[in-house]
């Protein structure tokens, strides 16, 4: 079994047993697991990020599942890590998505906000990042809603770099 369809089997294991708690909601897969789930597997992503608003549930439900937690919010099994992100404004201005994963409806990060997120590490000089922005956005140019993601940023060279990326692709 890949290290991905672990991983993918760990997520579906913590979606079952926040289910078994009764609890309506389940958490957002963030960060470069997010970017794993849109490329389907073509940029794998060590470990998992999840964004979940209830910190002790999730905590309960991982240590319980025989996670061992690691330094910050940081826990491990075998060779499955989940990182628990408390990036909380995202629950209040982001926007996420559900998506088909092996049978199970996972929430994940918009693409629109995965890509603003990826942009900054562009913007640093991450070329491999902006190679993979331009995945992204040759995959789904359809479906991104550009102005969402435009005004929501607030690095004008952001938006100045998406537009040549886009243009770039036509």
């Amino acid at each position: 079994m890949s290290l991905l369809e672990k991983q993918i089997n760990a997520i579906k294991e913590i979606y079952r047993e926040l289910d078994k708690a009764k609890s309506n909601i389940k958490p957002v897969i963030l960060g470069k697991f997010a970017l794993t789930v849109y490329t389907q597997g073509l940029y794998p992503a060590s470990n998992i990020s999840l964004l979940f608003p209830d910190l002790e549930l999730l905590r309960k439900v991982l240590k319980e599942l025989g996670y061992q937690h690691i330094g910050n919010d940081y826990w491990l099994k075998d060779d499955i890590a989940v990182e628990i992100s408390k990036n909380f404004e995202l629950i209040a201005t982001g926007k996420f998505n559900q998506v088909e994963v092996d049978t199970e409806i996972m929430n994940v990060i918009s693409l629109e906000d995965l890509l603003a997120d990826m942009m900054n590490q562009c913007l640093e000089g991450d070329n491999l990042v902006c190679d993979l922005i331009k995945v992204l956005i040759a995959s789904y140019r359809d479906m991104i809603d550009f102005h969402y993601l435009y005004t929501g940023l607030k690095n004008k060279k952001a938006v100045i770099k998406f537009k040549k990326l886009r243009r770039e692709l036509e």
